[in-house]
């Protein structure tokens, strides 16, 4: 049974200067690289763990990959348990197309368009993944693991997210800060730069509803590269794509109306993790030989939620653990835990071989 070189748990404040510098790496606008609003992130996160926030929407939960070896955090990543309210609701562009023909030429056409719509009850939504420079391509795959340790947490507490599950996925941006997208539509409608509209629609999205007009974008306007632009993946999102495929997730014809990436989603009752978790009596031992597979094991106890991957042997009367690896999590043998299955590789998909466009 091998040893655990990472442990995933909720963040905490303590974690707030080695956040603030991962969060810089990514300039992600859902893990804040502002110093006090990633202390006021980090608060909430804390509170909603604890289930000390009334307001259901207002809900985050961080997560972090601690390197047990050096006490480094790794990696990040984030819930928002609703992203959507009538104070700042969800808004999109969805992808519609409608047919016309002309009996005297005898000539039909499709055409592709966006419309912006919005959700003031909005899904839950998973976004913040990070992962340290100096640990990218680590074969631990800590990516995996911290990206899939959410679909954990969300199958054993469904009640604390909503019904839908979505993720935003980064569109390639251009040198600056700057986006195709954006720069041939956005910007033309608010007088904004990407940056400043990112930044502004974190603390209000009024802008969004009274700027951008109502009627549809017809794609056949937009110059070539723009428009084969439009719900393409940045490079550097392409594997936590094909985790969000694994996991059942699936571009759902929605694209952010920032910079055109394309948005995944599925009915979390749906989810691979949701449909295989198990709770499990934890048990020291060995495992039998051909019967141990890879697995996120997880326990919520006095010291918080606290997660492992490790090839384990989950059997009927409970998964076989080292007294190492219960210390990590801070369970006692013979207490119950959570499990799920950790896909061991990434196959091939459409994402990998080439960009994914929303128009095809």
């Amino acid at each position: 049974m091998d040893a655990a070189a990472f442990l995933l748990r909720e963040a905490r404040a303590g974690d707030h200067q080695q956040l603030l510098t991962l969060a810089r790496e990514l300039d992600s606008i859902n893990l804040p690289t502002n110093a006090d609003e990633l202390a006021e992130a980090l608060k909430r996160s804390a509170n909603s763990f604890r289930g000390r926030v009334r307001d259901h929407a207002r809900a985050i939960y961080i997560f972090c990959a601690e390197e047990i070896a050096s006490g480094a955090i790794v990696a990040a990543s984030m819930i928002i348990a609703k992203h959507g309210t009538p104070q700042a609701p969800h808004y999109y562009l969805q992808i519609d197309s409608e047919e016309r023909y002309s009996r005297i030429l005898r000539k039909k056409f499709r055409h592709d368009y966006l419309r912006l719509r919005y959700s003031m009850d909005g899904p839950t939504e998973i976004g913040g993944l990070i992962v340290s420079r100096a640990m990218r391509g680590h074969p631990d795959h800590i990516g995996k693991q911290i990206s899939w340790v959410r679909f954990l947490y969300m199958a054993c507490n469904p009640s604390r997210f909503e019904p839908q599950v979505i993720a935003e996925m980064l569109a390639p941006m251009l040198p600056g800060h700057r986006n195709l997208f954006w720069d041939h539509y956005g910007g033309r409608v608010t007088g904004l730069s990407f940056q400043e509209a990112d930044i502004l629609s974190t603390r209000d999205k009024e802008f969004i509803h009274t700027l951008f007009p109502d009627s549809p974008l017809y794609t056949f306007l937009l110059p070539d590269e723009v428009r084969k632009s439009i719900g393409m993946v940045g490079e550097s999102s392409r594997g936590a794509v094909r985790l969000l495929e694994q996991a059942g997730m699936k571009f759902i014809g929605q694209i952010d109306p920032f910079d055109a990436g394309p948005y995944y989603g599925a009915a979390l009752a749906d989810l691979v993790p949701t449909r295989e978790v198990r709770t499990l009596t934890a048990i020291i031992g060995h495992p039998s030989a051909g019967h141990v597979h890879s697995r996120l094991v997880s326990y919520n106890g006095p010291d918080g939620f606290r997660a492992i991957r490790t090839a384990a042997e989950a059997r009927e009367d409970g998964i076989i653990l080292t007294s190492d690896q219960l210390a990590l999590l801070g369970a006692p043998p013979g207490i119950p835990v959570d499990t799920v299955p950790l896909p061991e590789r990434l196959p091939s998909s459409p994402s990998e071989i080439a960009p994914i466009s929303a128009l095809k």
